[in-house]
């Protein structure tokens, strides 16, 4: 089956074929016009997915001056129809040259509400295969949506079983999904479960976990794919996923402990031992010492760091199933937090100690820290 999409944009129609994939996702290339008429029209065609460039307004020979609009004006027509029809829902991606939009598309502002993923055209470029998958992934999990008809229980959208209810059956998704008035509704949804730490864990952080270097990521992943720690619902086709609950018991009759209370060195030799693969230990983005109690990963570099050598993320509006993340003191020193897009803030409660990281000698004790 090949998935028909829409791509609009009012010049640069090069990126429909960018996008689409042989036999899976063919995007159509659609000019602009007036927005009542073409949100009309692409409804008309019945996508499964819509991308739309951001800057609508820079060359629309086919409207006056005072006609023009973003991307954003008729992505916000697109979801009204789809409240109205939401057997007919489908997914929205915003697509921009410019960088800085994932700043302003970001997940905590209410016009991030109407894009399930927005991409930068270098981006596009650069990393062509990945984006692909994501966008046949979107597809696929628009259909899923789609099928359930307007009922959405998180544990079957998810895939899990019963010993995975009491970890996302949260009062907060249980009262969101039962509200969704069409499956981007529920897609949000998910993807706040996605996109930060909580229920689910990145291969980044599912490593941190483990005491093991990034790099050894790939290696890992089949190990816990073997362990049934996999994510396999909506969207995890695209966004690899852990399941946290499952990683720490598996982790547990692994280390006879809990994991982040041995240094990352003991752990990795004794993943090491039990699987019979070779893993290196995650060594501390500060001080370079594989001796931490490495707990989680960076969120601006990635890399697994530990409590005492992290400062705390700011997180405007963050649902109580999410982990707070947290930012390592290189991050810090290097002010590397402020060029990842989009860009993190340190909360205010370590503001001062982030003020001290910036001028301190790193050199300054080695040894490992006090348990996470």
């Amino acid at each position: 089956m090949t998935y028909k999409g829409i791509f609009v944009d009012d010049a640069d129609l090069v990126y429909a074929e960018t996008l689409s994939s042989a036999d899976k996702l063919v995007f159509q290339p659609v000019g602009v016009g007036e927005v009542a008429v073409l949100a009309r029209k692409i409804v008309s065609e019945a996508p499964i997915i819509v991308a739309i460039d951001y800057r609508l307004d820079e060359q629309p020979a086919s409207l006056a001056a005072d006609q023009t609009y973003k991307g954003s004006a008729l992505a916000q027509h697109l979801r009204d129809a789809s409240i109205e029809h939401p057997d007919q829902d489908f997914a929205l991606v915003l697509v921009s040259a410019e960088s800085k939009i994932k700043t302003l598309y970001r997940p905590d502002k209410t016009a991030h509400d109407l894009f399930d993923r927005v991409y930068v055209k270098e981006d596009i470029n650069n990393q062509r295969a990945a984006i692909r998958q994501e966008l046949v992934s979107l597809c696929n999990g628009y259909e899923k949506l789609r099928a359930v008809g307007n009922k959405y229980d998180i544990i079957d959208l998810m895939a899990g079983n019963d010993d995975d209810r009491p970890h996302v059956d949260a009062q907060e998704i249980r009262t969101k999904l039962a509200e969704a008035a069409a499956p981007h509704v529920a897609a949000r949804i998910l993807f706040s479960l996605i996109d930060r730490p909580g229920p689910l864990l990145t291969t980044e952080y599912a490593c941190a976990y483990l005491g093991i270097e990034p790099g050894d990521g790939q290696t890992v992943t089949e190990v816990m794919r073997n362990a049934g720690i996999a994510y396999e619902g909506v969207f995890g086709d695209a966004w690899p996923r852990w399941w946290a609950h499952r990683l720490e018991s598996w982790a547990q009759g692994i280390f006879k402990r809990r994991a982040t209370g041995l240094p990352a060195v003991d752990r990795a030799r004794i993943l090491s031992e039990s699987t019979g693969k070779k893993f290196e230990p995650a060594r501390s983005p500060w001080n370079d010492s594989p001796n931490e109690l490495i707990s989680f990963a960076c969120a601006s570099c990635g890399r697994g760091t530990e409590l005492r050598h992290s400062v705390a993320a700011f997180e405007p509006s963050q649902p109580r199933y999410i982990v707070r993340r947290r930012i390592c003191w290189d991050c810090v020193q290097k002010d590397q937090y402020e060029a990842v897009e989009p860009p993190l803030s340190i909360d205010d409660a370590d503001e001062d100690l982030a003020e001290q990281v910036k001028g301190r000698d790193r050199n300054e004790g080695h040894a490992g820290g006090a348990e996470a």
